[in-house]
């Protein structure tokens, strides 16, 4: 989704690989497909969040790809349902 603000600007949303494909590169792949196309189609830089007890996410966001984190948002998806915001800036990223 493109910032309406900045469309140079774009945020993943609900990106998630089922059960039983995880552990497989499935995620990395998706990963990289979209960011790829992102960075083709003009965007500089791409933000989403992570639930911050979620260890293999963010370790394909931060440690595969290059996100850092930018904010910790508590009870940002209602009680209870923590946030990490992640960013990545396109235009240094190298895949």
């Amino acid at each position: 989704m493109r910032a309406w603000d900045n469309p140079e600007i774009a945020y993943l949303v609900e990106i998630a690989i089922e059960g039983e494909s995880q552990g497989k590169g499935h995620g990395y792949h998706l990963m990289l497909q979209s960011l790829l196309h992102l960075k083709n189609d003009g965007i500089s830089t791409v933000v989403l969040t992570v639930d911050p007890d979620n260890s293999r996410a963010r370790h394909i966001y931060c440690d595969k790809f290059g996100f850092e984190f930018i904010e910790y948002r508590k009870n940002e998806y209602g009680q209870g349902r923590d946030r990490l915001f992640l960013r990545l800036d396109l235009e240094k990223w190298t895949q």
